[in-house]
């Protein structure tokens, strides 16, 4: 089981290699007897390809992983890892039919004016998304069996409630892994000092360093952000608070997650207030490199000089 020491421990780190994060979660396990038991929910798509070189690590270090997978998806297949599907209310076609307006809507840069048309794209398709979500939660059968099997923790994508809600559920530390959220709630959530004078908003265009007008843009922003994410995070709150039979909000919930392994580093992003339990990995993805080709000198100016 996890200690809380185990926890503090990993809240700890501030800067953490590919490896390393690797390493974190295999200290979750009990001295060298057995591997941690860890169930996944990720999220389809580009958020999954990134997490599941997390999942197979860790599988190929001898933990027990258990991969929560919906019947409608593109990437989530088998792998060294255990799955469990589970029944949604959507085929692969609907999904490509909701993807498509995104891509169509989203060509051209959105400007501030065109903040709710996309906020409205992309709160079609996370509907559907939720409505997996709440299929998966009252599978009764499903969800019996996975309490009984005592995990250690949960490893999820808080772009959904889905593991959020479950790990409240079940009474296990949640352990985020994703590269951001609407509205910056990951940032609330975690308490994390966000200013508009200084924090760039999404959909504005500005940096960290803003002139007075940038500014007074970032400040109507911040305005129009209460507004679309109440309405967007709406069915979070209400999933939430009816599966688990209690007043509380998506927010409230993610506030409790023991670690947030964030996908970006300060290389592409401006610098602003994180919080201990917060770290940085981003470069993920590049873990799987390919040798660039050799070429001698001789070969590269012969080329030069007959091209």
């Amino acid at each position: 089981m996890l200690s809380e020491g185990v926890l503090r421990g990993l809240v700890g780190m501030q800067c953490v290699t590919v490896l390393g994060l690797v390493g974190l979660l295999c200290c979750s396990s009990v001295g060298t007897v057995r591997g941690g038991k860890i169930v996944v929910m990720p999220v389809d798509g580009s958020h999954w390809l990134s997490m599941k070189i997390l999942v197979e690590e860790l599988s190929q270090k001898g933990h027990e992983m258990v991969v929560l997978v919906p019947e409608a998806n593109y990437h989530i297949r088998n792998g060294s890892y255990t799955t469990r599907t589970f029944k949604v209310p959507y085929t692969v076609a609907d999904l490509d039919a909701s993807l498509d307006i995104i891509k169509k809507g989203t060509l051209e840069a959105p400007g501030l004016l065109d903040v709710p048309k996309t906020f409205e794209m992309i709160m079609n398709f996370t509907e559907m998304q939720v409505k997996g979500c709440e299929s998966l939660l009252y599978d009764e059968p499903l969800m019996r069996s996975l309490q009984e099997q005592d995990f250690d923790l949960m490893l999820t994508d808080p772009f959904l409630p889905c593991g959020t809600i479950i790990a409240d559920a079940f009474s296990i530390p949640a352990v985020y892994f994703l590269r951001g959220m609407v509205c910056g709630l990951d940032l609330e959530a975690a308490q994390c000092p966000s200013p508009p004078s200084y924090v760039p908003r999404l959909f504005t265009g500005n940096t960290d360093a803003m002139t007075f007008p940038q500014r007074v843009k970032n400040m109507l922003m911040v305005g129009v952000e209460l507004i679309l994410c109440k309405t967007f995070y709406g069915s979070f709150d209400e999933l939430a608070s009816r599966y688990l039979k209690k007043d509380t909000t998506y927010k409230q919930l993610l506030g409790h997650g023991a670690v947030w392994f964030m996908r970006y580093d300060y290389m592409f992003e401006y610098p602003r207030p994180l919080m201990p339990n917060m770290v940085m990995v981003g470069g993920l993805n590049c873990a799987k490199k390919k040798p660039l080709p050799v070429v001698s000198l001789a070969e590269h100016l012969s080329l030069t000089l007959f091209d």
